[in-house]
């Protein structure tokens, strides 16, 4: 065998193995939340009412990766630290539900933020902190909503929010293409620009994407 052409199969071997969905779930989301809380509290000009609303979180998020066998993980948050857990401790305020090709390019695209797609969709081009406020509101949503990303490396994925959403009868859908998705994220792409020229396409109840864009970005 060539060895060119080896190497080359085995780096493309390793990228496909790169991103396993029950180290990302249980070792890497945690880990990456917990020292966002620790930045929190060591940095001297943050707010400390927003910390101590970080520290107040008490909540359960579920996924549901839709692969053969099906995948199931939970984390959960007490006192403001995630650790993941076998089962829910809490009704969980958020569930997403996605395939394992969209679980590995929402992996890439997300890095190791669990909130960021939330916070993309709200075009915050930040990460979106967690507190007890924030969890309230986005279980308040109580909805299921679509999000359909266009193009060679889009996906799609359906998050839930509240105790029981109908994540197979979705209240709403958000489409866009990848050149969106990623202009929303880094915050160059103002929302409500996007949905005015179209870049965000809606179906669905509206008034449930608007409550989920309003919980994304209410004051900490």
């Amino acid at each position: 065998m060539n060895t060119r052409r080896g190497a080359r199969v085995d780096a493309m071997s390793q990228e496909s193995r790169a991103i396993d969905p029950r180290h990302y779930y249980r070792e890497t989301i945690p880990a990456a939340f917990n020292r966002a809380l620790e930045q929190q509290a060591a940095d001297p000009a943050a707010d400390r009412h927003v910390y101590d609303e970080m520290c107040a979180v008490r909540a359960s998020i579920r996924i549901e990766i839709r692969s053969d066998p099906p995948q199931e993980f939970f984390l959960d948050i007490e006192a403001g630290r995630m650790a993941p857990a076998e089962q829910a401790s809490h009704p969980p305020f958020l569930s997403v539900a996605l395939d394992l090709t969209a679980f590995e390019r929402v992996a890439r695209e997300a890095g190791d933020s669990i909130t960021a797609l939330l916070g993309s969709v709200a075009g915050l081009g930040d990460e979106m902190r967690l507190t007890a406020k924030r969890v309230r509101d986005l279980a308040a949503v109580d909805a299921a909503i679509r999000v359909e990303v266009t193009g060679d490396t889009g996906f799609d994925l359906t998050l839930g929010l509240g105790p029981q959403p109908a994540l197979d009868a979705p209240d709403a859908t958000l489409r866009m293409d990848v050149g969106s998705y990623r202009a929303l994220r880094d915050g160059t792409l103002d929302p409500q620009q996007a949905f005015l020229e179209d870049a965000i396409q809606t179906e669905g109840d509206m008034e449930k994407v608007l409550q989920l864009a309003f919980a994304a970005v209410a004051p900490d």
